[in-house]
């Protein structure tokens, strides 16, 4: 029988760095720029850097800003009341803009789903326990 190693090679541990930085940097965008979300990106960060720098993967869970979040996502698939209510509105925001600069129908309706289907799931998440606040 054939031991495997776990430990990852080197060159996919530089390709979850890559990833991690790539993601992290498209978060820190996502700050700035209203159709770019950040979450999604931070996650990803999150799980690349997990696997390529675990070093990297505690300090996006230890910092300030970030952390609280993420650790509430990770512990408890939870989501703040403050972040729900930012999101959907962004979303809806959005689309209205997207409305009055003339996009076609048919991508509107097509968002308008994917838009409700996001919101709809980020509602229905709980909220963080007073332990993680």
């Amino acid at each position: 029988m054939i031991a495997t190693s776990m430990k990852p090679r080197p060159s996919s541990t530089l390709l979850y760095r890559v990833l991690a930085i790539s993601a992290l940097g498209a978060g820190a965008l996502g700050l700035l720029l209203p159709l770019l979300p950040t979450t999604p990106f931070i996650l990803v960060a999150l799980w690349a850097s997990a696997r390529g720098a675990p070093e990297w993967h505690e300090r996006i869970r230890a910092h300030p800003r970030l952390g609280p979040s993420v650790q509430a996502w990770q512990a408890e698939r939870a989501v703040s009341a403050r972040s729900k209510w930012l999101a959907c509105s962004m979303m809806g925001a959005s689309w209205l803009g997207m409305w009055f600069s003339g996009v076609r129908p048919a991508i509107l309706i097509a968002l308008a789903i994917l838009f409700t289907t996001v919101c709809a799931y980020l509602v229905s998440r709980p909220e963080p326990s007073e332990m993680d606040r």
